[in-house]
């Protein structure tokens, strides 16, 4: 794993990119049938790269794209009552709650009763997520064997 005591590797600051065409720090998403829509206020720009197994499994892909934000800075603006959860235990030994689009199920944010104080956006479910930088991974020893080591890019700051 490629966390230390709680710090992602990699540089936290905010890539210029990220202002461009919107109130400062704030972000709008929706899922992919857009019943449900919100904004998640960034304080940085902590673009994380999960490997971990359950995320491979509910994303069908190698790694999930991440924001990990104070939990006030996401408001659901519309469609609420479109919003689904699934529970399961994470590495921590505590629940993880999945909240998904009951329509699309586009998985929107998650919550780990491990950090009550924070939420886990779905990057890509940002508009304009895809321009963010990746400024670290977590459960790398998960990453399959044919995705790129990010952590040597990282280091040399790109």
């Amino acid at each position: 794993m490629d966390i230390k005591d709680g710090v992602l590797f990699g540089s936290g600051s905010e890539h210029p990119s990220l202002k461009k065409g919107r109130e400062e720090g704030v972000w709008r998403g929706s899922c992919h049938c857009e019943n449900v829509r919100w904004t998640a206020r960034l304080e940085n720009a902590e673009h994380v790269l999960c490997h971990c197994a359950t995320c491979q499994k509910l994303g069908g892909g190698p790694y999930s794209c991440n924001q990990i934000i104070p939990k006030e800075g996401l408001v659901i603006v519309s469609g609420n009552e479109n919003v689904g959860e699934y529970e399961y235990k994470g590495a921590s030994g505590k629940f993880v709650h999945c909240y998904f689009c009951k329509s699309c199920t586009s998985h929107i944010y998650h919550h780990q009763d491990v950090m009550p104080d924070k939420i886990i956006v779905r990057t890509l479910l940002l508009d304009g997520g895809g321009s963010m930088p990746a400024t670290g991974e977590i459960f790398a020893e998960g990453k399959l064997s044919w995705v790129r080591d990010l952590k040597e890019e990282l280091a040399a700051g790109q």
